[in-house]
């Protein structure tokens, strides 16, 4: 039997907001690591050069995230200060939640991040990250300890043959999937009326480019009789690749505008 401790702990991270002066000299910044697929709350704690929180009840701060790579910001929040002035518990601590959202179009890799006070006037004034004047700290973004949403693929562009409408293929990520491997449908109709059959395909990419026709398998075939609405499908199983194609009934001239596909 494996027994593992796993620890709820705060993220506090200091911040300094005076000069050095040789005293109590910190001799490195800790480096903050920010987990896809959850949300991440920060607590900064202000200090000065002798490592003594300082009241910050009455100002406001700023959270940068500094993509290293285009030195521009990729994320920005303003700090919620914790410090009400009558206990030292909180004393000069504010904090701040990157959020799963925050999170879901950045890259995983090490980034910098910069706190700001901002003064009643707009003056944004530098905070340090420790007491050598290093106003960046370091943020490492990772991946893999948690499942991430993942984003629908929008399907809207079909190639028409005769009366019958076809999308291209597309990736059911048979890498990712188990034995039951559920695959979700969102078909966006207007003016529709008409049949949208599922294919599903073993083969590659490159391989159906050689051979379409032969390559696919009917999954389902489904009726679509009011007009305007959204339709879900669901299946499940391991494939390489599918493909949508939709038809219309007779004297209809409606199309199915869009599919959202996730695997």
């Amino acid at each position: 039997m494996q027994t593992v401790s796993r620890y709820l702990i705060n993220n506090v991270v200091n911040v300094y907001q005076s000069g050095y002066h040789g005293r109590n000299s910190k001799v490195y910044d800790r480096q903050i690591k920010l987990y896809k697929g959850v949300s991440n709350p920060l607590t900064f704690t202000f200090k000065n050069e002798d490592q003594k929180a300082q009241f910050i009840d009455s100002k406001e701060f700023e959270f940068n995230l500094i993509d290293t790579e285009t030195n521009k910001s990729v994320l920005t929040r303003s700090l919620t200060v914790l410090d009400d002035g009558s206990t030292t518990s909180t004393k000069g601590q504010a904090s701040v939640t990157v959020t799963e959202g925050d999170l879901l179009q950045l890259d995983a890799k090490y980034y910098n991040y910069s706190i700001r006070e901002i003064a009643s006037n707009g003056t944004r004034t530098v905070t340090f990250a420790d007491t050598a004047y290093n106003s960046a700290g370091t943020v490492e973004v990772l991946a893999g300890a948690y499942p991430q949403f993942v984003p629908s693929t929008v399907i809207d562009t079909f190639t028409k043959s005769g009366s019958t409408y076809t999308s291209s293929y597309e990736s059911a990520k048979p890498g990712i999937n188990n034995n039951t491997a559920l695959h979700t449908v969102a078909v966006y109709a207007k003016n529709f009326a008409g049949t949208l059959t599922i294919q599903g395909t073993m083969s590659t990419a490159s391989e159906v480019s050689t051979d379409p026709q032969n390559q696919y398998f009917t999954v389902s075939t489904n009726t679509i009789t009011t007009a305007d609405t959204i339709k879900y499908y669901n299946f499940n199983g391991i494939l390489q690749g599918v493909r949508f194609v939709w038809t219309n009934d007779a004297g209809n001239t409606g199309v199915i505008d869009k599919i959202l596909y996730r695997s």
